[in-house]
């Protein structure tokens, strides 16, 4: 049995003894204050000698052999009813208890005296008994004699139910507390918080949930050099093509210098074009790489309000004759303490892609507005949208859905991730979804500061 399993099953027994021990504790505490609340075997006893001085005044034949054929004078371990003769043998031929016996003696040699009791274990009868004591004996086990008497039931009750929420609190927070730390730290590490660990949580455990807990500890620490790895993979690969790539631009620049105004110069514009979508590539990359490995953010009292409309702005002029526009709904100042550098790239990457997938002759709209303790920005384009089971990989860096991007399209997969992480380090957050009259709507949600 492991070591988890025996502190259950130890504390099982805990709420069965501490159950018991009240019981009888409080149970003994119970007193009565008048004649009719007398402990319930005072009130056993006293029925048999009534019944027995009853048939002894009517002369009934054998009157002490009925009366101990129609009472039970035998409890078991919880108390036994003597019914005693002139020489003091019990009717039943039962073995006395000492205490039993030393009642019989003091009987016959005080005969006209009352008894005086002083045991408390014993409840006696013999006026009007002629000659004849009924005693009942309470035995050595105190939960049982507390058990028959009047209300001690619903007394056991309500310690059953004290004890067991009291055991079943240390269990709880032996049990739940640590799991409760496992599900917080599983969704800080979906946040993206690899830096979380549990293990120190759970002491010197050594049951199921803290082998749990160690394994979680080893699975985040190594995804997390994992993605460290990734990081500076992308960043140092993005470095050393740079150079490579300058020198091709240079050496291009030197080829169309020497070409006279007659040869053909197109293989020349398109490698040109390639080299310089290579560099915004890199340039993407490179910002990706910077952004996902940053914590904090400087954050300055700024005007989103009009820091969007400024990326509009600029949005509908870089479109040209392209047969689009992009349009800004929203108020006139809104202003919150926010990371302006880092928020303007993230709304700016967000618009720039769906004026890229906007089909011609349509315009994005793009809609800030704000509610008590938080600022929405909406950008709707009219393009083929996202499979729904797609949406959310969107924001993965590189990701192309097949049916609306291609290469030729000019998107290169990087910049939602960088809106994602921008959002996520301003506590926000962003998703995507289908509109139901067509093209792709993207939601960034920001906490409102200041």
């Amino acid at each position: 049995m492991s070591r988890f399993f025996r502190r259950i099953f130890v504390s099982v027994w805990i709420i069965l003894i501490a159950t018991a021990t009240l019981t009888v504790f409080l149970g003994s505490l119970l007193r009565t204050s008048d004649e009719a609340s007398l402990q319930y075997d005072s009130q056993l006893v006293r029925v048999v000698a009534n019944d027995l001085r009853e048939a002894l005044e009517l002369g009934t034949a054998d009157a002490v052999r009925r009366i101990a054929d129609r009472h039970v004078l035998d409890f078991g371990r919880l108390m036994q009813i003597y019914v005693l003769d002139a020489q003091g043998k019990d009717v039943l031929d039962r073995r006395l208890p000492f205490a039993v016996s030393r009642l019989y003696r003091r009987t016959s040699a005080v005969s006209d005296t009352p008894l005086e009791i002083r045991d408390p274990r014993l409840s006696v009868h013999r006026e009007g008994l002629q000659g004849y004591v009924v005693a009942g004996f309470q035995t050595g086990y105190p939960l049982g004699r507390v058990l028959i008497r009047p209300g001690a039931r619903a007394l056991l009750l309500v310690v059953a139910i004290l004890v067991s929420a009291a055991v079943s609190l240390v269990l709880a927070r032996f049990i739940v507390l640590p799991v409760r730390r496992l599900q917080q730290a599983g969704h800080r590490v979906a946040q993206g918080d690899l830096s979380v660990r549990v293990a120190h949580t759970v002491g010197e455990r050594q049951d199921v949930i803290a082998q749990l807990a160690r394994s979680f500890d080893a699975m985040t620490e190594r995804i997390e050099r994992l993605l460290t790895a990734q990081r500076r993979l992308m960043r140092d690969v993005s470095h050393e093509l740079r150079s490579p790539l300058t020198r091709m631009q240079a050496l291009l620049s030197l080829a169309r210098q020497r070409l006279s105004e007659e040869d053909d110069s197109s293989i020349l514009d398109r490698m040109e074009a390639e080299s310089e979508r290579i560099n915004l590539l890199i340039e993407e990359i490179l910002s990706f790489a910077r952004i996902d490995a940053q914590e904090d953010i400087e954050r300055q009292h700024t005007d989103i309000a009009d820091l969007v409309r400024a990326i509009t702005d600029d949005a509908a002029i870089e479109i040209g004759d392209a047969a689009k526009d992009v349009t800004y709904q929203g108020p006139e100042r809104l202003t919150s303490d926010v990371d302006s550098a880092l928020l303007h790239s993230a709304i700016e990457n967000v618009v720039r892609n769906a004026v890229r997938f906007t089909e011609p002759g349509t315009t994005v709209n793009v809609a800030v507005s704000e509610t008590e303790d938080t600022i929405s920005v909406i950008v709707d384009d009219h393009g083929p949208g996202v499979p729904d089971a797609e949406l959310d990989k969107l924001f993965e860096p590189f990701y192309q859905v097949d049916e609306s991007r291609s290469p030729q399209s000019g998107g290169s997969g990087v910049g939602l991730a960088i809106a994602r992480r921008a959002i996520q380090l301003h506590d926000g957050h962003i998703h995507a979804e289908n509109r139901s009259r067509g093209g792709l709507r993207i939601v960034m949600q920001l906490p409102k500061r200041g």
